[in-house]
Protein backbone atom coordinates (compact mmCIF):
# COMPACT_ATOMS: atom_id res chain seq x y z
CA UNK A 1 0.00 0.00 0.00
CA UNK A 2 1.23 3.31 -0.91
CA UNK A 3 1.73 6.18 1.28
CA UNK A 4 -0.60 8.39 -0.11
CA UNK A 5 -3.40 5.34 0.11
CA UNK A 6 -2.76 4.73 4.07
CA UNK A 7 -3.51 8.69 3.90
CA UNK A 8 -6.14 8.92 2.31
CA UNK A 9 -7.98 5.82 4.49
CA UNK A 10 -7.13 7.93 7.46
CA UNK A 11 -8.78 11.07 6.50
CA UNK A 12 -11.81 8.96 5.70
CA UNK A 13 -11.80 7.32 8.80
CA UNK A 14 -11.43 11.27 10.45
CA UNK A 15 -14.19 11.70 8.46
CA UNK A 16 -16.75 8.91 9.69
CA UNK A 17 -15.40 10.27 12.81
CA UNK A 18 -16.57 13.77 12.12
CA UNK A 19 -19.86 11.81 11.35
CA UNK A 20 -20.38 10.08 14.21
CA UNK A 21 -19.20 13.27 16.69
CA UNK A 22 -21.75 15.60 14.26
CA UNK A 23 -24.77 12.73 15.46
CA UNK A 24 -23.68 13.26 19.14
CA UNK A 25 -23.85 17.18 18.89
CA UNK A 26 -26.87 17.45 16.71
CA UNK A 27 -28.38 15.28 19.67
CA UNK A 28 -27.28 17.91 22.42
CA UNK A 29 -28.57 20.52 19.95
CA UNK A 30 -32.01 19.46 20.01
CA UNK A 31 -32.31 19.01 23.22
CA UNK A 32 -31.51 22.95 23.83
CA UNK A 33 -33.77 23.72 20.81
CA UNK A 34 -36.71 21.55 22.57
CA UNK A 35 -36.71 23.96 25.66
CA UNK A 36 -36.96 26.97 23.11
CA UNK A 37 -39.52 25.51 20.41
CA UNK A 38 -41.99 23.11 22.75
CA UNK A 39 -43.86 22.36 19.60
CA UNK A 40 -40.98 19.45 18.86
CA UNK A 41 -41.86 16.19 19.58
CA UNK A 42 -40.01 14.94 22.55
CA UNK A 43 -36.99 13.16 22.07
CA UNK A 44 -36.28 9.66 20.73
CA UNK A 45 -33.23 7.93 22.61
CA UNK A 46 -29.78 8.37 20.36
CA UNK A 47 -29.63 4.89 20.20
CA UNK A 48 -32.93 3.89 18.25
CA UNK A 49 -31.08 6.09 15.11
CA UNK A 50 -28.29 3.29 15.51
CA UNK A 51 -30.40 1.39 12.49
CA UNK A 52 -30.26 5.02 10.10
CA UNK A 53 -26.19 4.99 10.89
CA UNK A 54 -25.76 1.71 9.59
CA UNK A 55 -27.15 2.64 6.30
CA UNK A 56 -26.03 6.29 6.10
CA UNK A 57 -21.98 5.51 6.99
CA UNK A 58 -21.38 3.23 4.29
CA UNK A 59 -23.24 4.95 1.41
CA UNK A 60 -21.47 7.80 2.80
CA UNK A 61 -18.38 6.09 2.45
CA UNK A 62 -18.53 4.83 -0.86
CA UNK A 63 -19.99 8.18 -2.41
CA UNK A 64 -16.87 10.12 -0.59
CA UNK A 65 -14.66 7.16 -2.07
CA UNK A 66 -16.19 7.47 -5.55
CA UNK A 67 -16.39 11.37 -5.32
CA UNK A 68 -12.68 11.68 -4.11
CA UNK A 69 -13.53 13.86 -1.09
CA UNK A 70 -10.29 12.24 0.93
CA UNK A 71 -8.31 11.55 -2.14
CA UNK A 72 -4.61 13.63 -2.14
CA UNK A 73 -5.36 15.06 -5.61
CA UNK A 74 -8.75 16.87 -4.66
CA UNK A 75 -7.45 18.42 -1.05
CA UNK A 76 -4.49 19.69 -2.60
CA UNK A 77 -6.04 20.77 -5.73
CA UNK A 78 -9.09 23.69 -6.37
CA UNK A 79 -10.98 24.42 -3.11
CA UNK A 80 -14.34 24.40 -5.34
CA UNK A 81 -13.54 20.86 -6.09
CA UNK A 82 -13.32 19.62 -2.66
CA UNK A 83 -16.42 21.64 -1.26
CA UNK A 84 -18.32 20.33 -4.18
CA UNK A 85 -17.56 16.78 -3.15
CA UNK A 86 -17.86 17.29 -0.09
CA UNK A 87 -21.32 18.63 -0.52
CA UNK A 88 -23.11 16.02 -3.72
CA UNK A 89 -21.40 13.05 -0.63
CA UNK A 90 -23.56 14.54 1.37
CA UNK A 91 -26.67 14.71 -0.59
CA UNK A 92 -26.33 11.17 -1.32
CA UNK A 93 -25.88 10.50 2.48
CA UNK A 94 -29.36 12.32 2.67
CA UNK A 95 -30.89 10.27 0.05
CA UNK A 96 -30.32 7.02 1.50
CA UNK A 97 -31.64 8.26 5.02
CA UNK A 98 -34.96 9.43 3.09
CA UNK A 99 -35.63 6.38 1.10
CA UNK A 100 -35.62 4.63 4.67
CA UNK A 101 -37.85 6.90 6.17
CA UNK A 102 -40.15 6.50 3.62
CA UNK A 103 -40.06 2.78 3.16
CA UNK A 104 -39.61 1.45 6.79
CA UNK A 105 -42.42 3.71 9.02
CA UNK A 106 -39.91 4.12 12.95
CA UNK A 107 -40.25 6.68 15.36
CA UNK A 108 -37.24 9.00 14.83
CA UNK A 109 -36.99 12.75 15.66
CA UNK A 110 -36.75 14.17 12.07
CA UNK A 111 -35.81 17.57 13.40
CA UNK A 112 -32.37 15.58 14.95
CA UNK A 113 -31.93 14.18 10.91
CA UNK A 114 -31.69 17.87 9.53
CA UNK A 115 -29.50 19.09 12.97
CA UNK A 116 -27.69 16.18 12.10
CA UNK A 117 -26.98 17.16 8.36
CA UNK A 118 -26.14 20.32 9.29
CA UNK A 119 -23.84 20.17 12.02
CA UNK A 120 -22.36 17.41 10.05
CA UNK A 121 -21.96 19.38 6.99
CA UNK A 122 -20.03 22.34 8.84
CA UNK A 123 -18.22 20.22 11.00
CA UNK A 124 -16.76 18.32 7.53
CA UNK A 125 -16.12 21.79 5.91
CA UNK A 126 -14.09 22.33 8.73
CA UNK A 127 -12.36 19.24 8.82
CA UNK A 128 -11.76 19.44 5.10
CA UNK A 129 -10.06 22.78 5.33
CA UNK A 130 -7.95 21.27 8.09
CA UNK A 131 -6.72 18.17 6.55
CA UNK A 132 -6.26 20.56 3.32
CA UNK A 133 -4.13 23.11 5.16
CA UNK A 134 -2.43 19.78 6.37
CA UNK A 135 -1.59 18.12 3.40
CA UNK A 136 -0.53 21.09 1.32
CA UNK A 137 1.75 21.78 3.76
CA UNK A 138 3.40 18.56 4.08
CA UNK A 139 2.71 17.07 0.73
CA UNK A 140 3.18 20.29 -1.15
CA UNK A 141 6.22 20.43 0.87
CA UNK A 142 8.12 17.30 -0.58
CA UNK A 143 10.13 18.17 -3.34
CA UNK A 144 10.09 15.88 -6.43
CA UNK A 145 13.28 16.53 -8.69
CA UNK A 146 12.01 15.05 -12.09
CA UNK A 147 14.77 14.20 -14.23
CA UNK A 148 15.10 15.08 -18.21
CA UNK A 149 12.37 14.25 -20.76
CA UNK A 150 9.68 13.44 -18.22
CA UNK A 151 7.70 16.51 -18.43
CA UNK A 152 4.72 14.44 -18.04
CA UNK A 153 5.35 13.13 -15.01
CA UNK A 154 6.02 16.54 -13.62
CA UNK A 155 2.65 17.37 -14.18
CA UNK A 156 1.58 14.39 -12.98
CA UNK A 157 3.62 14.81 -9.78
CA UNK A 158 2.00 18.12 -9.45
CA UNK A 159 -1.57 17.66 -10.07
CA UNK A 160 -2.02 14.09 -8.34
CA UNK A 161 0.57 14.08 -5.31
CA UNK A 162 0.76 17.77 -4.43
CA UNK A 163 4.67 18.20 -4.77
CA UNK A 164 6.32 20.71 -5.84
CA UNK A 165 9.12 20.33 -8.81
CA UNK A 166 12.15 21.12 -9.63
CA UNK A 167 13.90 19.66 -13.39
CA UNK A 168 17.03 18.30 -14.21
CA UNK A 169 18.20 18.46 -17.73
CA UNK A 170 20.31 15.81 -17.40
CA UNK A 171 20.09 11.82 -17.23
CA UNK A 172 23.99 11.56 -16.09
CA UNK A 173 24.40 10.07 -12.82
CA UNK A 174 27.26 12.14 -11.58
CA UNK A 175 24.95 14.95 -11.90
CA UNK A 176 22.43 13.65 -9.89
CA UNK A 177 25.00 12.83 -7.57
CA UNK A 178 25.67 16.75 -7.23
CA UNK A 179 22.07 17.88 -7.06
CA UNK A 180 21.13 15.46 -4.29
CA UNK A 181 24.62 15.78 -2.10
CA UNK A 182 22.87 19.42 -1.90
CA UNK A 183 20.35 18.30 -0.05
CA UNK A 184 16.19 19.26 -0.32
CA UNK A 185 15.13 16.73 -2.59
CA UNK A 186 12.81 14.41 -1.30
CA UNK A 187 12.21 11.90 -3.98
CA UNK A 188 13.23 11.88 -7.79
CA UNK A 189 11.38 10.26 -10.71
CA UNK A 190 13.17 8.25 -13.36
CA UNK A 191 12.26 7.17 -16.38
CA UNK A 192 11.99 3.38 -16.94
CA UNK A 193 12.79 3.24 -20.78
CA UNK A 194 16.49 3.51 -19.98
CA UNK A 195 19.36 0.39 -20.18
CA UNK A 196 19.29 -1.44 -16.97
CA UNK A 197 22.90 -0.87 -15.74
CA UNK A 198 22.19 2.96 -16.35
CA UNK A 199 19.27 2.80 -14.59
CA UNK A 200 20.78 0.66 -11.79
CA UNK A 201 23.55 3.46 -11.12
CA UNK A 202 20.64 6.13 -11.05
CA UNK A 203 18.52 4.07 -8.66
CA UNK A 204 21.81 3.34 -6.30
CA UNK A 205 22.59 7.35 -6.76
CA UNK A 206 18.92 7.46 -5.17
CA UNK A 207 19.54 4.87 -2.43
CA UNK A 208 23.03 6.37 -1.23
CA UNK A 209 21.18 8.87 0.47
CA UNK A 210 17.88 7.49 1.18
CA UNK A 211 15.58 9.68 -1.11
CA UNK A 212 12.70 7.21 -2.98
CA UNK A 213 12.76 6.59 -6.77
CA UNK A 214 9.28 6.59 -8.44
CA UNK A 215 10.24 4.46 -11.89
CA UNK A 216 7.66 5.26 -14.48
CA UNK A 217 7.63 2.14 -16.26
CA UNK A 218 5.02 2.60 -18.64
CA UNK A 219 7.58 4.78 -20.76
CA UNK A 220 8.99 1.16 -21.06
CA UNK A 221 6.51 0.80 -23.99
CA UNK A 222 3.55 -1.35 -22.19
CA UNK A 223 0.75 -1.60 -25.19
CA UNK A 224 -1.22 -3.42 -22.79
CA UNK A 225 -3.96 -2.73 -20.42
CA UNK A 226 -2.60 -0.21 -17.01
CA UNK A 227 -1.03 -2.23 -14.89
CA UNK A 228 -0.92 -2.54 -10.81
CA UNK A 229 1.94 -3.17 -8.96
CA UNK A 230 2.05 -6.13 -6.27
CA UNK A 231 5.17 -7.63 -4.56
CA UNK A 232 5.58 -10.96 -3.39
CA UNK A 233 7.95 -11.31 -1.19
CA UNK A 234 11.35 -9.50 -2.42
CA UNK A 235 10.06 -10.17 -6.52
CA UNK A 236 7.70 -7.03 -7.76
CA UNK A 237 4.79 -8.07 -10.33
CA UNK A 238 2.28 -6.30 -12.86
CA UNK A 239 -0.78 -7.36 -12.51
CA UNK A 240 -2.98 -6.53 -15.71
CA UNK A 241 -6.82 -6.31 -15.64
CA UNK A 242 -8.74 -4.21 -18.00
CA UNK A 243 -11.27 -3.04 -14.88
CA UNK A 244 -10.59 -4.31 -11.60
CA UNK A 245 -14.21 -3.79 -9.58
CA UNK A 246 -13.46 -1.54 -6.65
CA UNK A 247 -13.40 -4.17 -3.64
CA UNK A 248 -15.48 -2.23 -1.21
CA UNK A 249 -18.26 -2.30 -3.49
CA UNK A 250 -17.92 -5.72 -4.44
CA UNK A 251 -18.47 -6.60 -0.16
CA UNK A 252 -21.58 -3.79 -0.56
CA UNK A 253 -23.03 -5.69 -3.80
CA UNK A 254 -22.59 -8.93 -2.34
CA UNK A 255 -24.73 -7.92 0.58
CA UNK A 256 -27.26 -6.24 -0.78
CA UNK A 257 -27.33 -9.08 -2.93
CA UNK A 258 -28.05 -11.38 -0.40
CA UNK A 259 -30.71 -8.89 1.52
CA UNK A 260 -32.63 -8.20 -1.58
CA UNK A 261 -32.74 -11.71 -2.38
CA UNK A 262 -33.94 -12.97 1.06
CA UNK A 263 -36.67 -10.19 1.07
CA UNK A 264 -37.85 -10.92 -2.69
CA UNK A 265 -37.94 -15.06 -1.58
CA UNK A 266 -40.06 -13.97 0.98
CA UNK A 267 -42.58 -11.48 -0.87
CA UNK A 268 -42.95 -13.70 -4.00
CA UNK A 269 -43.06 -17.41 -1.48
CA UNK A 270 -46.97 -17.05 -2.08
CA UNK A 271 -46.63 -16.91 -6.13
CA UNK A 272 -44.16 -19.77 -6.17
CA UNK A 273 -45.84 -22.17 -4.47
CA UNK A 274 -48.77 -21.11 -6.85
CA UNK A 275 -46.68 -21.79 -9.59
CA UNK A 276 -44.77 -25.02 -8.51
CA UNK A 277 -48.26 -26.54 -7.94
CA UNK A 278 -49.45 -25.49 -11.34
CA UNK A 279 -45.93 -26.79 -12.99
CA UNK A 280 -46.35 -30.21 -10.94
CA UNK A 281 -50.11 -30.91 -12.52
CA UNK A 282 -50.04 -29.78 -15.73
CA UNK A 283 -46.97 -31.83 -16.99
CA UNK A 284 -45.20 -34.63 -15.78
CA UNK A 285 -41.61 -34.51 -14.41
CA UNK A 286 -39.93 -32.31 -11.06
CA UNK A 287 -41.17 -28.81 -10.80
CA UNK A 288 -37.66 -27.59 -10.31
CA UNK A 289 -35.31 -27.46 -13.76
CA UNK A 290 -31.26 -27.82 -12.00
CA UNK A 291 -28.94 -27.17 -14.82
CA UNK A 292 -25.34 -26.85 -14.70
CA UNK A 293 -24.11 -23.52 -15.86
CA UNK A 294 -20.87 -21.13 -15.94
CA UNK A 295 -20.28 -19.07 -12.79
CA UNK A 296 -17.31 -16.97 -12.00
CA UNK A 297 -13.89 -17.94 -14.45
CA UNK A 298 -16.60 -20.41 -15.75
CA UNK A 299 -17.11 -22.27 -12.59
CA UNK A 300 -20.21 -24.64 -12.61
CA UNK A 301 -23.21 -24.46 -10.50
CA UNK A 302 -26.41 -25.46 -10.35
CA UNK A 303 -28.88 -23.23 -11.57
CA UNK A 304 -32.44 -23.30 -10.60
CA UNK A 305 -35.43 -22.72 -12.63
CA UNK A 306 -39.41 -23.79 -12.36
CA UNK A 307 -39.44 -26.32 -15.25
CA UNK A 308 -41.25 -25.12 -18.60
CA UNK A 309 -39.73 -28.08 -20.82
CA UNK A 310 -41.57 -31.54 -21.31
CA UNK A 311 -39.99 -34.40 -19.34
CA UNK A 312 -36.34 -35.47 -20.88
CA UNK A 313 -36.05 -32.46 -23.06
CA UNK A 314 -32.55 -32.02 -22.67
CA UNK A 315 -32.24 -35.84 -24.56
CA UNK A 316 -34.16 -34.19 -27.60
CA UNK A 317 -31.48 -30.49 -27.47
CA UNK A 318 -29.09 -32.51 -30.31
CA UNK A 319 -31.88 -33.27 -32.56
CA UNK A 320 -33.23 -29.62 -32.51
CA UNK A 321 -29.69 -28.23 -33.31
CA UNK A 322 -30.57 -27.88 -36.71
CA UNK A 323 -32.96 -25.54 -36.29
CA UNK A 324 -30.73 -22.86 -33.77
CA UNK A 325 -32.19 -19.52 -34.59
CA UNK A 326 -29.21 -17.84 -32.66
CA UNK A 327 -25.97 -17.38 -34.32
CA UNK A 328 -22.84 -18.22 -31.64
CA UNK A 329 -22.27 -21.12 -29.59
CA UNK A 330 -25.76 -20.54 -27.82
CA UNK A 331 -28.75 -22.46 -28.55
CA UNK A 332 -31.97 -20.89 -29.03
CA UNK A 333 -35.78 -21.44 -30.70
CA UNK A 334 -38.24 -19.39 -30.59
CA UNK A 335 -40.97 -21.99 -30.96
CA UNK A 336 -39.63 -24.67 -29.54
CA UNK A 337 -41.34 -27.87 -29.22
CA UNK A 338 -40.43 -28.91 -26.04
CA UNK A 339 -41.58 -25.88 -24.21
CA UNK A 340 -44.82 -26.23 -22.04
CA UNK A 341 -48.06 -24.32 -22.50
CA UNK A 342 -47.44 -23.09 -19.22
CA UNK A 343 -44.02 -22.93 -19.60
CA UNK A 344 -44.66 -20.28 -22.86
CA UNK A 345 -46.60 -18.30 -20.10
CA UNK A 346 -43.86 -18.88 -17.78
CA UNK A 347 -41.05 -17.61 -19.69
CA UNK A 348 -43.08 -14.99 -21.29
CA UNK A 349 -43.22 -13.13 -17.67
CA UNK A 350 -39.17 -14.41 -16.39
CA UNK A 351 -41.40 -15.97 -13.56
CA UNK A 352 -39.45 -19.03 -14.14
CA UNK A 353 -36.53 -17.45 -13.27
CA UNK A 354 -37.71 -16.83 -9.92
CA UNK A 355 -36.23 -19.90 -8.50
CA UNK A 356 -32.62 -18.27 -9.17
CA UNK A 357 -33.23 -16.10 -5.95
CA UNK A 358 -31.80 -18.94 -3.99
CA UNK A 359 -29.04 -18.78 -5.98
CA UNK A 360 -28.29 -15.17 -5.54
CA UNK A 361 -28.89 -15.77 -1.88
CA UNK A 362 -26.15 -18.74 -1.80
CA UNK A 363 -23.46 -16.95 -3.62
CA UNK A 364 -23.92 -18.54 -6.52
CA UNK A 365 -25.36 -15.23 -9.07
CA UNK A 366 -25.38 -11.47 -8.42
CA UNK A 367 -28.67 -9.62 -8.61
CA UNK A 368 -27.17 -8.23 -11.48
CA UNK A 369 -24.43 -9.99 -14.18
CA UNK A 370 -23.79 -11.54 -17.22
CA UNK A 371 -26.77 -14.43 -17.99
CA UNK A 372 -25.06 -17.92 -17.26
CA UNK A 373 -25.12 -19.97 -19.81
CA UNK A 374 -24.85 -23.97 -20.02
CA UNK A 375 -21.60 -25.49 -19.42
CA UNK A 376 -21.79 -26.85 -22.89
CA UNK A 377 -22.22 -23.26 -24.19
CA UNK A 378 -19.95 -21.49 -21.56
CA UNK A 379 -17.46 -24.05 -22.90
CA UNK A 380 -17.48 -22.69 -26.29
CA UNK A 381 -17.10 -19.25 -25.80
CA UNK A 382 -13.73 -17.61 -27.64
CA UNK A 383 -11.29 -14.57 -27.32
CA UNK A 384 -12.80 -12.21 -25.48
CA UNK A 385 -16.40 -13.06 -24.98
CA UNK A 386 -14.68 -15.29 -22.06
CA UNK A 387 -14.07 -11.86 -20.30
CA UNK A 388 -17.40 -11.80 -19.43
CA UNK A 389 -16.95 -14.68 -16.88
CA UNK A 390 -14.85 -12.55 -14.73
CA UNK A 391 -17.96 -11.39 -12.81
CA UNK A 392 -20.67 -13.22 -11.02
CA UNK A 393 -23.45 -14.01 -13.48
CA UNK A 394 -26.72 -12.15 -12.35
CA UNK A 395 -30.68 -12.66 -12.85
CA UNK A 396 -30.52 -9.99 -14.77
CA UNK A 397 -28.03 -7.94 -17.36
CA UNK A 398 -27.84 -5.09 -20.07
CA UNK A 399 -28.78 -8.04 -22.33
CA UNK A 400 -32.05 -8.71 -20.36
CA UNK A 401 -33.39 -5.20 -21.15
CA UNK A 402 -32.54 -4.26 -24.33
CA UNK A 403 -34.23 -6.87 -26.20
CA UNK A 404 -32.89 -10.33 -25.30
CA UNK A 405 -33.42 -12.76 -27.95
CA UNK A 406 -34.23 -9.97 -30.75
CA UNK A 407 -30.45 -9.32 -30.85
CA UNK A 408 -27.14 -11.74 -32.32
CA UNK A 409 -25.10 -13.34 -29.94
CA UNK A 410 -22.54 -10.25 -31.00
CA UNK A 411 -24.64 -7.68 -29.73
CA UNK A 412 -25.16 -9.75 -26.13
CA UNK A 413 -21.47 -10.38 -25.55
CA UNK A 414 -20.76 -6.80 -26.50
CA UNK A 415 -23.17 -5.59 -23.89
CA UNK A 416 -21.93 -7.76 -21.48
CA UNK A 417 -18.25 -6.61 -21.61
CA UNK A 418 -19.60 -3.36 -21.38
CA UNK A 419 -21.08 -4.16 -18.50
CA UNK A 420 -18.13 -6.10 -17.06
CA UNK A 421 -15.83 -2.87 -18.22
CA UNK A 422 -17.71 -0.04 -16.76
CA UNK A 423 -19.66 -2.01 -13.79
CA UNK A 424 -20.35 0.24 -10.74
CA UNK A 425 -23.24 0.02 -7.90
CA UNK A 426 -24.78 2.98 -10.22
CA UNK A 427 -25.28 1.21 -13.33
CA UNK A 428 -26.51 -2.32 -11.03
CA UNK A 429 -29.44 0.06 -9.74
CA UNK A 430 -30.05 1.51 -12.75
CA UNK A 431 -30.46 -1.54 -14.64
CA UNK A 432 -32.57 -3.05 -12.02
CA UNK A 433 -34.96 -0.38 -12.36
CA UNK A 434 -34.91 -1.40 -15.88
CA UNK A 435 -35.79 -4.94 -15.12
CA UNK A 436 -38.98 -4.70 -14.23
CA UNK A 437 -40.47 -2.52 -17.00
CA UNK A 438 -38.76 -5.22 -19.50
CA UNK A 439 -39.90 -8.21 -18.19
CA UNK A 440 -43.81 -7.18 -18.05
CA UNK A 441 -43.43 -6.11 -21.54
CA UNK A 442 -42.02 -9.74 -22.04
CA UNK A 443 -39.75 -8.34 -25.08
CA UNK A 444 -37.67 -10.85 -26.74
CA UNK A 445 -38.45 -13.55 -24.13
CA UNK A 446 -38.56 -16.88 -25.56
Amino acid sequence: MTEDKRLEQAILLQDLGVLLGSLWAAHVLRRQVAFVLPVLKPSVPLHEHIHLLLIFLPTWAWCADRLGLQQVRVLVGPLLDMVRSLLWTQAWGAAAIAVILVAVQVEVNRSLIVLFLGVSTVLLMGAKLAQRSWVQRTRGGILALVLDGMDEAAGELRALRGRRIERLASLDVGRLHARLRLGGVDEVALPGDLEKDHLRRLLDACEEVGVPALVRLDRVGLTLVRPRAEMLGPTLYLSYQRHEPDRPSLLIKAFLDRAVAAAALVVTAPLMLVVALLVKVTSRGPVLFVQRRGGVNGRPFPMLKFRTMKEGAERERQALLGANEMDGPVFKIANDPRVTPLGRILRKTSIDELPQLVNVLLGHMSLVGPRPLPIVETRDLVGTHRRRLSMKPGLTCLWQVSGRNELGFDEWMTMDLQYVDNWSLGLDVALLLRTLPAMLSGRGAR
